[in-house]
């Protein structure tokens, strides 16, 4: 998939989904058929999360955090062959790949995560005190 995308974990069936986006578009999960929400007009998505009209949005990486640990250990475990030069090599292997993946945009509440979207300057990155805020939305108990 390229373009705007918006996905989100199902509440009803609990699977990943993932769509691309546009305006006045209905967010249903192709599983199970269950409507999460819907988009007014894509130049303004970051008024409030189409899927739970949260207003606060953090921005990061679109990369898989597996990948680069993967990466890592990789140079990790070579570190007894190369006398400790894999290390610096493949941190910088993965710096690079990280420098250029894009950011996407995530909503603190539910989690819905806005790929290819022009993210606000004013967005930063995950804040633990304003996560904290919504931790008894996305993990209820």
């Amino acid at each position: 998939m390229s373009g705007k995308i918006i996905s989100w974990d199902c509440t009803e069936c609990k699977r990943y989904v993932q769509i691309p986006a546009a305006d006045q578009q209905e967010l249903i999960c192709p599983h199970c058929r269950k409507l999460a929400g819907k988009t007014k007009l894509l130049s303004e998505i970051f008024q409030s999360c189409p899927l739970c009209q949260c207003r606060q949005f953090y921005q990061e990486k679109n990369f898989p955090q597996r990948v680069g640990c993967l990466i890592m250990l990789v140079g990790i475990v070579l570190v007894p062959f190369t006398y400790g030069l894999s290390l610096p090599v493949f941190a910088l292997i993965d710096w690079l790949i990280f420098r250029r993946i894009p950011n996407m945009a995530v909503c603190y509440r539910c989690g819905a995560e806005f790929h290819g979207f022009e993210i606000p300057v004013t967005f930063k990155s995950f804040l633990h005190p304003i996560g904290m805020k919504y931790d008894k939305y996305r993990n209820p108990s």
